[in-house]
């Protein structure tokens, strides 16, 4: 018999056949078992396929379909199990009407969910002792209970599996209780299988030390790191404090995140030094420009304003681009009056706004109360707590399980958000003021529409990670082409995040005007009352007593089944979105023939950002309502 290598986990994948499932009577035939061999801390497990080794009668007799092998979330029904010929146990299982199965219903057809489990027992087995003390276990008498959906089996090399054992007392229980349900069964090889599970595998005491020393290095080599990203932010954090006092690099992450959120106002250069003030005052953005199209060298206010922005550059990440690049405090807002004439003063106007200001107040994100972070500089790694282990309650005396949080981290990295318009030879010759007018009206639209489809359906590559893409935020399934919002659908995006106990913060709704449209026409009851619609006249703000937004950066062309007009709803704490900014503005004016015959010039205008998802449990969407 062949012996594999043991790994902490092992994977071998297998996809569903689709053309297996039946839509119409919601049924799917697939295969749970094979004679694969598989690997537990005793050594290596069969289980024999021959017809008279397999109890199929509980199965055949309703046996449940299940979710995760959890008892208390049965999605369907076993309708029919067999044994074919090639040795691998099959069956056709049906799901339940439930909104609960309808959903996990069709991520199998969305070809999402395509891993099957077997929960079993083992009545009787053969045994051989292999090298190293290792047994080699075949079991010829075993029974099927359960079939499962999962995400990670034992077993999948015919695509289904055999579940990972998580929970060994569980199965120790069952072959206990299955001694004293069957007499006739002979009691060596039962109690042999129990002591078998039981087993614990041999430690090399060497190895794990080597291990201990290598985790212990990189936590602290993790933590200095972030420390000194922290420090390049004007941060400090107790470094050894942290080592010695044994906090995880999560952690300590964790922490110094924190304390970039307390000092994010400090990002915003709000008051400015006189020496920015009058260099501002001085500065002329359409000298700038026509130095920089014409290749002449820039003197004066204007050289060392494109200085300060070609060093917040650098020390963004981002490094120096062709054209011009102004700093953050000349693009965001500023307060500053106007100097003498021979300053510029004719040209700058009092309280005068950033280019960018409107770009970022417009944001519907940052309205929301998105976490915004501005003069980033480098990548930024934010602690995601992805999942949660729950406590087991134990007997007495029983030992007690790890509890242990699946963690990941979101980094934001300087992603490019480009625009461009074109001005006149004209317009160049005018002062800075008059060229600014121009483009906060143009640029700001450009880049705020780009920006905006991101936050909620960006993918991550060159752009932000939306809050659609999200992996763990909360799902509410109209159908399988789609369907109109009601009000149940929208109390189930609340239910959603209050199930992950996040029902808190900055909570409200964002859709786009189609969804509104469609709410303000949809009664709450079925019955249909006049006047009480999801959305009314005298709240036109709220829905379900939250706080509502709409804009149509949320796309209204999903694609659900046959339809490709659905649009998305969603719900949540959104200052648990993260959006960052480096640097300032960059511009670079370009020409070509055929500008040229016009009299016109082409200005490209780029700034760099990013966001993502902090908490998925925060945020729940429906991503396939028809508005029309």
């Amino acid at each position: 018999m062949s012996q594999k290598k043991v790994e902490e986990l092992s994977h071998r994948s297998f996809e569903l056949n689709q053309r297996a499932i039946n839509e119409d009577d919601r049924t799917i035939e697939i295969a749970f078992s094979s004679e694969a061999e598989v690997e537990r801390g005793y050594g290596t497990e069969v289980l024999d396929h021959r017809s008279k080794s397999v109890r199929l009668d509980r199965l055949n007799n309703g046996g449940a379909f299940l979710m995760e092998h959890n008892r208390n979330d049965q999605i369907g029904v076993v309708e029919r199990a067999w044994i074919d010929d090639d040795k691998k146990g099959r069956a056709v299982v049906k799901f339940s009407k439930s909104a609960r199965a309808e959903e996990i219903f069709q991520d199998v057809k969305d070809n999402i969910r395509r891993l099957v489990s077997v929960g079993y027992r083992i009545h009787e087995m053969d045994s051989e002792k292999m090298d190293g003390g290792r047994e080699s276990i075949r079991a010829t008498d075993w029974e099927p209970y359960e079939l499962s959906l999962v995400s990670i089996p034992a077993d999948d090399s015919v695509g289904v599996g055999r579940g990972m054992e998580n929970n060994k007392t569980e199965n120790q229980n069952l072959k206990t209780e299955n001694m004293s349900e069957n007499k006739d069964i002979p009691s060596a090889p039962e109690q042999r299988s129990v002591e078998v599970i039981n087993e614990a595998p041999r430690v090399d005491i060497n190895a794990e030390r080597h291990s201990a020393v290598s985790a212990e290095r990189s936590r602290i080599a993790n933590i200095q790191a972030v420390a000194e990203q922290a420090k390049e932010r004007g941060i400090s954090l107790d470094i050894s404090k942290a080592v010695s006092e044994g906090v995880s690099a999560d952690d300590f992450r964790q922490a110094a995140f924190d304390k970039v959120c307390e000092k994010k106002a400090e990002f915003v250069p709000a008051d400015l030094s006189k020496s920015e003030k009058r260099d501002l005052g001085r500065f002329d953005l359409g000298t700038a420009l026509r130095a920089h199209y014409s290749g002449a060298k820039l003197d004066g206010a204007e050289r060392e304003i494109v200085e300060e922005g070609i060093r917040e550059a650098k020390n963004a990440g981002i490094g120096q681009s062709r054209g011009i690049m102004l700093p953050s405090f000349y693009v965001n807002k500023r307060d500053m009056t106007a100097g003498t004439a021979n300053q510029g003063g004719n040209t700058i106007a009092t309280d005068k706004a950033g280019l960018l200001d409107d770009f970022f107040a417009s944001s519907v994100m940052n309205q929301l109360g998105a976490t915004v972070l501005t003069g980033l500089s480098g990548n930024l790694d934010i602690p995601i707590l992805a999942a949660g282990t729950a406590a087991a309650k134990k007997a007495e005396n029983a030992a007690a399980d790890e509890v242990s949080p699946t963690t990941s981290q979101l980094s934001l990295t300087p992603k490019r958000l480009p625009a461009f318009i074109d001005i006149s030879d004209q317009l160049l010759a005018q002062s800075s003021s008059a060229i600014e007018a121009m483009l906060r009206g143009h640029l700001t639209a450009q880049m705020l529409e780009t920006q905006e489809k991101a936050f909620f359906h960006g993918g991550g590559t060159n752009e932000a990670n939306g809050v659609a893409g999200a992996s763990g935020i909360g799902s509410v399934v109209g159908g399988t082409n789609g369907a109109a919002p009601d009000y149940a659908d929208i109390v189930a995006l609340e239910e959603k995040v209050d199930a992950q106990n996040a029902l808190q913060g900055g909570l409200a709704y964002v859709t786009n005007g189609q969804i509104r449209a469609k709410l303000k026409q949809t009664s709450k009851q079925t019955s249909g009352v006049e006047g009480n619609f999801i959305i009314s006249d005298g709240s036109p703000g709220v829905i379900n007593g939250y706080r509502a937004e709409f804009t149509n950066a949320v796309s209204r062309t999903l694609t659900k089944g046959s339809s490709s007009v659905a649009s998305a709803i969603f719900f949540g704490n959104f200052a648990d979105y993260v959006i960052g900014y480096w640097g300032g503005l960059n511009l670079e004016l370009l020409r070509d023939s055929a500008n040229a015959k016009t009299g016109l010039h082409t200005l490209v205008a780029n700034t760099y950002y990013d966001g993502g998802v902090r908490r998925p449990k925060s945020f729940a969407a429906m991503l396939d309502a028809l508005g029309a």
